[in-house]
């Protein structure tokens, strides 16, 4: 599975707004992939294994690769809603699937097998469908063409009860690849309508089976939402409805790569959409050169994948000094958390207030997981002329958290953004805000930017949260 070779240069462009480039989070040699071009020095290589050790090494993973193929193709051994696996071995195919009738694409590596009684116009409009997201992906975006297993064509299985009409699932891994790398294959619920419908799925499915193919091990929830952001620049087609975009916006507080959901995944889109457009030099490049700089080495009898590096240790060490001298990553979290709050649909707020003439103390309803926000929403109509507010913070320990106040007008729009400066490891923040005369509203936003001990992880799953009290008063 040979790099495709616009993903091969990706870091050799400039990949960050601001003359900046992507930097791997952890010292191995990337002169196989030509990552960082001849720009800076390589790190050192690795000692040369003796000769027998590769073959020992290269025949463990082809073993275990035969192994998981004969898995595949048992018959009656999985279902089109079965949850995803989050091991090494891969999907399993539906039952009888490899004898379904099959028509392939005349102008790239994929064909489509469809169940029994499917129309053989469904068919034709999804390999056409399939073509047109494989042309914009890999020829414009230049991700990693989508393969089969041992380099066969990459296969879409059209079937019924598909959750969330599509999804890709992971072959065999790569047995002879020094970096983790995957087959892949897809299921496409034959109830989705040609059209929009339909070129919206075979885009999620194609950006997935590019994913498994680069970076394997990224995890679930970060792979929905890399898949569907990739997706919505690949296609001008939308989802029907704002559900998707919905169940991340009224669940503010979660991580953003939580996995509740695959709506709620596709959502948080969102979160990855943004930081691309902000950072990036072109669409879908920072998201690109992410999976270029986190690959993984999983051991040959692993059944998980291997837990780093990940694309968020690539972008907390290239995203250093992205907004301003020696703002970090913390910061980019804090600024989506602000501009998140003027997108549509709007998050849920979590406290709607009058002026609090009189102190007044309210709590979290719900407690903040790393990267999720909550937001407290104070009217200042009934305010006097010259009011000012004073807040004070308070949240439990062993979590980060950044407060920041936005004055909005009556629009909506911010004013002003005005950051409550802590210690980074302190429980307390407190500030008193004046210049309020022609302010509509007060927001508060406060981001949960990581725990105190250790960098956030997309792989943990349970993130703990945190609690947080907050004192206004107008004075």
């Amino acid at each position: 599975m040979a790099p495709a070779p616009a993903y091969t240069t990706i870091v050799n462009e400039v990949s960050i707004k601001k003359g900046g480039r992507l930097r791997p989070p952890v010292r191995f040699s990337l002169a196989w992939h030509g990552l960082m071009g001849g720009s800076r020095p390589l790190p050192p290589t690795p000692p040369a294994e003796p000769c027998s050790t590769h073959l020992e090494t290269a025949l463990s993973r082809l073993v275990f690769t035969l192994a998981i193929g004969v898995s595949l193709a048992a018959p009656g051994l999985a279902r089109a809603d079965a949850p995803a696996p989050l091991s090494r071995e891969g999907g399993l195919l539906p039952e009888g699937a490899r004898n379904w009738s099959h028509v392939c694409s005349l102008r790239h590596r994929l064909c489509v097998r469809a169940a029994p009684e499917t129309p053989p116009t469904l068919q034709l409009a999804t390999v056409a469908a399939a073509d047109r997201a494989w042309d914009v992906l890999t020829g414009v975006l230049g991700v990693p063409a989508p393969e089969g297993p041992f380099g066969d064509p990459w296969e879409i299985y059209l079937l019924d009860n598909v959750e969330g009409g599509e999804r890709s699932l992971p072959g065999p891994p790569d047995p002879v690849s020094r970096f983790d790398r995957a087959a892949s294959f897809a299921l496409v619920d034959r109830a989705t309508t040609p059209g929009c419908s339909l070129d919206l799925a075979l885009a999620r499915a194609v950006a997935r089976g590019s994913l498994w193919r680069a970076a394997p091990a990224t995890a679930e929830g970060s792979s929905v939402a890399q898949e569907e952001a990739l997706a919505r620049i690949a296609t001008p087609c939308l989802a029907p409805g704002d559900d998707d975009l919905l169940a991340f916006q009224s669940q503010p507080e979660r991580c953003v790569v939580d996995a509740p959901s695959n709506s709620f995944d596709r959502g948080a889109s969102r979160f990855f959409d943004w930081v691309d457009a902000r950072f990036g030099a072109r669409p879908g490049l920072l998201l690109l050169g992410t999976w270029a700089l986190a690959p993984t080495q999983t051991p040959p009898h692993a059944w998980q994948w291997a837990g780093s590096p990940t694309g968020f240790d690539v972008l907390r060490v290239s995203l250093k000094g992205a907004l301003w001298p020696n703002s970090s990553f913390d910061d980019i979290l804090v600024q989506f958390a602000v501009a998140r709050a003027s997108m549509s649909p709007p998050p849920r707020i979590a406290w709607r207030l009058p002026w609090p003439k009189v102190a007044r103390r309210i709590a979290a309803p719900e407690p903040v997981a790393p990267t999720g926000a909550s937001y407290v929403l104070i009217d200042h109509g009934s305010a006097p002329a010259g009011a000012r507010l004073r807040l004070e913070a308070e949240w439990e320990d062993f979590g980060r958290m950044r407060w920041v106040v936005a004055k909005l007008d009556a629009s909506g729009r911010a004013l002003a953004e005005i950051p409550i400066v802590s210690l980074d490891r302190g429980t307390h923040a407190s500030m008193t805000i004046d210049g309020l005369d022609g302010v509509d509203r007060v927001l508060v936003v406060a981001e949960n930017v990581g725990s105190t001990d250790h960098a956030f992880d997309p792989h943990q799953g349970e993130w703990e949260p945190h609690g947080w009290l907050l004192t206004l008063e107008g004075q």
